[in-house]
Parts: structure tokens; C-alpha cells; sequence
């Protein structure tokens, strides 16, 4: 400890603290365990080489001189300037950029807008329909392929007559075609969602609903609630106006056809009429209620016109179930009770028709009519529907509403409600 304690100070500083500690004023003649005074030359200790550290200069009135020149620098500890490294030895942080604006939107949404977002422009709904287009083009192209297929395995001698009858005789469609047909309304939803994530730069799934994607719970609770209703509807419609035709030929396979694709049939024309439709014309306008309205004339207009009848009464009916199920859209913020009403009446209808007879009567076409009993039923009917639909989301507390994931804080420490099922911002 003695040869440690010589190198831990200066000369001058060492002897000075040495005899504070070994003189005594109290007289006893005890020197506290010093009896020796310290050497005149020592060599510090190896371990402690380096220590105590240079100690900085001190300027004062002393050492300060104005007249100096300016470009003289005065003695800084540890040489180095201000006592501080220099810039550029400095650890620098990565360099961060800035991070781009979501188009998604960063406030509640119901489902009409949810494309008005930060990157929303008026002029993206046309690009969004100049793109949807060609894409559905292109798919539905593809989806004759299957139609092909068959009729290389059936040894069809002219490929071209078989595939064009195949597809286009309404009145006496096969399986193929009707596979063919389905196919090419089911490629809708990738067309529909896809056009959307390149013009709107918001993915595909926020077409499904509000939250993300397809809510399935509450889509099979949509289709639990319905089917009794569309159950009566079509036994009242069998017994008004009974089959007086044969099954088709292959009434089994299609059957199952039915069975297995027409609910993508429907999910397909839902998410184009509705879906797409809704949220390129409802971002439209900045009042969410005038831009439901607006939508829902749309969408109402192109799904019945797209069914090619010109009869008023087939138009209406048509017309009921499209306001039937964008109304629900608005209500529930997603597609699954239309998919679930236009589904659970598509394979309803369309199985009877199988089972029963009436196949050539199964579709609309530019020579089908209608009644106005016809009408007033499916306003009944769709009526009702809607109406349960509500009650289920009200009763669940489905969110109608788009939230946004990362909210900012709210300064006063409260967080901001989410709106209830019984409001909505105001239009």
C-alpha cells in the first residue's frame, strides 16, 4: 500500500498531506502510525501509470491576453479543442428517410370512402376504371381455357363452333358453359382488387370490409339468418308458378356446379358492383351520405342493366337486391351480407330450377319479363332481409367504420371513442 500510495499524487501534493496526517495537535506525542518521513525520489507505481490524468488549464486574468493574436489557440485539456472531439469523430446516426404518406386514411372511415385517403385524387377513380377493365378482359380470356380443355378431351371436330355454342347458348347451357360462365363473373374479384391497389395504392383485402378482409363469423351469421327467408320466397315461387319442363340432361354435375361456384358467382358480382363501385364514387365526394347515394344509383343502374333485360319490372327486381345489399355494406362496413343475400338466393333459385325443371328459364336474359307482383316481392323480401342484417350487427356491435391502427395521442390523456353502430359522421 505504500509503494501504491507514493504514485497516487504529485511531489509537492504528497509531502503536504503527509504531514497534515503525522502532526498531532492534540500532544499525546502519537503520530498515527507515520514514523518516517517519505523519500525524496520515488517511482510510482506501474499500475497506476497514467493517473491522475493531465489537468486542464485554467485562463484567467492572468493568462488572458487581448492582445493575442486571434489565431493563436490557447491550451485546451487533452488536447483536443473545447475539450471536445471533433465533428467528424463523432458517431453519426444513420441516415433515416423520410417515410412515405399511407394512402390508407387517417381517420374513420365508413366503407363508401375508404379510399379517401392522404394519396387520394378525383382522378384516380378514372384511372381505377380505365384499369379494371382490361384487367377483367384479360381473366375472363383465361377463362375459356377450361372450355378448350374439354372439348380437346371430347374430340370436338371444329374446336372453334364447339367452344362458341359451349359459351354462348344461354337456353341450353351445359356444365362446361356453366363453369365458363361462372368463372368469368369469379375473376371480377382479383380484377376489382387489383385495379384498386395500383390506382389507390390500398390493398386488396380493405374491398372485403372495413377491417381487413372477410369478417367469416359474421358472414356465416348473415347466412344463417337469411336462408329461412329465402327459403319461403322460393317455395312460395315453386308453388305460384310450378315447373312444366324436364330436369337438363346433366342435372347432377350441374348441381353441384351450383353448389360449389355459385357462391363465388355472387361474391364475384358483389365485389365489382358493389364494392368497387361504391368506393371509386362514393371517394368521390367529401360528404360521406351524398357520396352513398350517389354509389348506390350506380351500382343499382349497372346491376340490373348488366343483366341486358329491358323490362322494367326485371330491371326493378334486380334493382332492389343491389340497394338491398349496398345499403348493408353502408351499415355493416363490408360485403358479407350481400354476398351472403346474393349467394343464399342465387343457389337457392338455381337449385330448384335444376332439381324441378325451367333450366332454359334460369337466367335473365334480353327476353325475359317480369310482374309487378314479381317486384313487390322482392321489396318484401330484400326488405327483410336488410332488416335482419341490421339487427344481427347491432346485436353483435359490429364495427362499421374503418379505424386507423396508430392513432395519434390525444393531449388531454382521453382516448377518442370509436363511433357506435347507431351513428356516423355526420354528412
Amino acid at each position: 500500500m505504500k509503494a501504491a500510495g507514493r504514485g497516487c499524487l504529485p511531489d509537492p501534493a504528497r509531502k503536504a498531506h503527509w504531514m497534515a496526517m503525522t502532526s498531532n495537535s492534540s500532544g499525546d506525542g502519537f503520530t498515527r502510525g507515520f514514523d518516517q518521513l517519505p523519500p525524496e525520489s520515488y517511482e510510482p507505481d506501474p499500475a497506476l501509470a497514467g493517473y491522475p490524468p493531465p489537468q486542464p488549464t485554467v485562463l484567467g486574468p492572468a493568462s488572458y491576453n487581448p492582445t493575442a493574436p486571434h489565431n493563436e489557440a490557447a491550451p485546451q485539456p487533452y488536447g483536443v479543442p473545447n475539450g471536445y472531439p471533433p465533428p467528424s469523430a463523432l458517431p453519426q446516426p444513420p441516415f433515416q428517410q423520410a417515410s412515405p404518406v399511407s394512402a390508407m386514411p387517417d381517420g374513420p372511415r365508413v366503407y363508401q370512402q375508404m379510399l379517401r385517403g392522404p394519396r387520394y385524387h378525383w382522378w384516380k377513380t378514372l384511372l381505377c376504371l380505365v384499369l379494371v377493365l382490361p384487367l377483367a378482359g384479360i381473366m375472363m380470356s383465361i377463362a375459356i381455357v377450361p372450355v378448350i380443355i374439354a372439348g380437346l378431351i371430347a374430340g370436338a371436330p371444329d374446336l372453334i363452333e364447339y367452344t362458341t355454342k359451349a359459351t354462348t347458348d344461354i337456353a341450353n347451357l351445359g356444365p362446361v358453359g356453366f363453369v365458363y360462365l361462372n368463372l368469368t363473373l369469379i375473376v371480377l374479384i382479383p380484377a376489382s382488387g387489383l385495379s384498386i391497389w395500383i390506382a389507390h395504392g390500398i390493398r386488396p383485402r380493405f374491398l372485403s370490409s372495413v377491417a381487413g378482409g372477410i369478417r367469416w363469423r359474421w358472414l356465416l351469421r348473415c347466412i344463417a339468418v337469411l336462408l329461412p327467408v329465402w327459403v319461403v320466397n322460393t317455395a312460395l315461387a315453386v308453388v305460384v308458378q310450378p315447373s312444366n319442363s324436364p330436369r337438363p340432361d346433366h342435372w347432377i354435375a350441374l348441381l353441384v356446379i351450383v353448389l360449389f361456384m355459385t357462391p363465388l358467382q355472387a361474391a364475384g358480382e358483389e365485389y365489382f358492383f358493389r364494392g368497387w363501385i361504391m368506393q371509386n364514387v362514393g371517394a368521390w365526394f367529401a360528404r360521406p351520405t351524398i357520396g352513398l347515394v350517389v354509389s348506390l344509383i350506380v351500382s343499382a343502374v349497372a346491376f340490373s342493366t348488366a343483366h341486358l333485360s329491358p323490362d322494367p319490372w326485371i330491371l326493378g327486381t334486380i334493382a332492389c337486391l343491389a340497394v338491398a345489399s349496398g345499403l348493408a355494406a353502408w351499415r355493416t362496413g363490408g360485403l358479407e351480407a350481400g354476398i351472403a343475400m346474393h349467394a343464399v338466393n342465387n343457389v337457392l333459385v338455381l337449385s330448384v330450377v335444376v332439381i324441378s325443371g325451367n333450366w332454359s328459364q334460369a337466367f335473365v336474359r334480353t327476353q325475359t319479363t317480369g310482374t309487378p307482383m314479381m317486384l313487390l316481392l322482392a321489396v318484401i323480401v330484400n326488405g327483410i332481409a336488410l332488416s335482419l342484417i341490421l339487427w344481427q350487427a347491432k346485436r353483435v356491435g359490429l364495427q362499421p367504420y374503418y379505424q386507423p391502427s396508430a392513432r395519434a395521442a390525444n393531449p388531454s390523456g382521453f382516448e377518442a371513442p370509436a363511433y357506435p353502430v347507431s351513428q356516423h359522421p355526420a354528412g
